[in-house]
């Protein structure tokens, strides 16, 4: 997912740079034109302002952060009289993409005096520099809401709190491309069963007695926690790890008493959390079958569930 970020850039350059940071940070690309680890596209054959215009048409959302400063105006460069932010937001708008407005909480404090007082210049505020941030605001505010622009806005105080509402805004959305991503570059825990069964002897009256002996081995290159792995019918004790290492295995087992059925059947639960927020739960399914006097088993994947998790947290004591 490719995101615009605009802003005036020489006030707001360190919050730039914090933002293009996290977005990368929860597997987003941020487009920025100062950023020089940015996916922003120079065109050769166009202006500065243009390349910027065409930037915004290659992305799937656009931020827009309002601070304090409007921007010069570009009707010098025959455009209209607004700023290069206000121009950006408008090619946003107009070609439908998504657009997120996060407001400096002073300027929303000047914003709603300079309505009470008619919308007029004449009154002095603390804050903000050009009174262009009120009529972009205002614009915005009027804007008919749909599915994909809302005309709402979000106020941030610090960067901190900023860069908080931007991760949550979109982490929700990006966290199944982050389990693909980390899934197909084996940084994802995952297991893989091995199922051994042997003969331990006959009983008399009841029948032949197997030994089953299941491995669960942690194949990809990261751990997994809060690991657990029990028998779905409750039968034997719970394994649990907190930290599961790659590799690693843990070993479960039963004993079969062949009986009236030439076949057993049971089901193992593995559960355990991930680092990217994402919990699973894996169910297998391990079967013995009595051929020609020996015994064929074999375990494999049923059911794998992926569900959002609180993360990983693990406590530090103090020495």
């Amino acid at each position: 997912m490719r995101v615009f970020i605009s802003s005036t850039v020489y006030d707001l350059i360190d919050i730039r740079a914090e933002l293009a940071e996290q977005l990368r940070a929860i597997g987003i690309t941020p487009v920025l034109s100062d950023d020089k680890l940015s996916d922003f596209r120079v065109q050769h054959d166009v202006n500065s302002i243009e390349t910027c215009l065409v930037n915004v048409e290659s992305c799937d959302e656009f931020l827009l952060i309002l601070d304090q400063r409007y921007g010069p105006t570009l009707e010098k460069f025959d455009y209209e009289k607004v700023s290069a932010t206000h121009l950006e937001y408008q090619r946003a708008i107009e070609k439908k993409i998504p657009v997120r407005v996060y407001v400096r909480d002073r300027l929303e404090a000047d914003f709603a005096i300079w309505k009470r007082n008619g919308r007029t210049s004449s009154v002095i505020f603390s804050w903000v520099k050009d009174i262009g941030l009120f009529e972009l605001l205002d614009k915005h505010g009027g804007l008919e809401a749909n599915p994909i622009t809302s005309n709402w806005y979000s106020t941030f105080t610090s960067s901190i709190d900023l860069k908080a509402a931007i991760t949550k805004h979109f982490e929700k959305r990006i966290l199944p491309e982050r389990l693909v991503d980390a899934i197909q570059n084996n940084v994802f825990p995952l297991f893989d069963i091995k199922v051994e069964a042997t003969f331990l002897d006959t009983q008399v009256g009841v029948g032949d007695r197997f030994k089953f002996e299941i491995y669960l081995t942690n194949i990809s290159r990261v751990p997994a926690f809060n690991f657990e792995v029990y028998w779905a019918d409750g039968d034997k004790k719970i394994e649990k790890d907190l930290f599961f290492s790659p590799s690693q295995s843990v070993l479960m087992g039963f004993l079969w008493i062949v009986g009236s059925s030439n076949a057993v059947e049971k089901f193992l639960v593995v559960e355990y959390e991930s680092p990217i927020g994402v919990s699973v739960r894996d169910q297998f399914c391990i079967t013995g079958h009595i051929i020609s006097g020996g015994i064929m088993s074999s375990g494999r994947l049923i059911d794998r569930k992926f569900r959002r998790s609180a993360g990983v947290s693990l406590e530090i004591e103090d020495v």
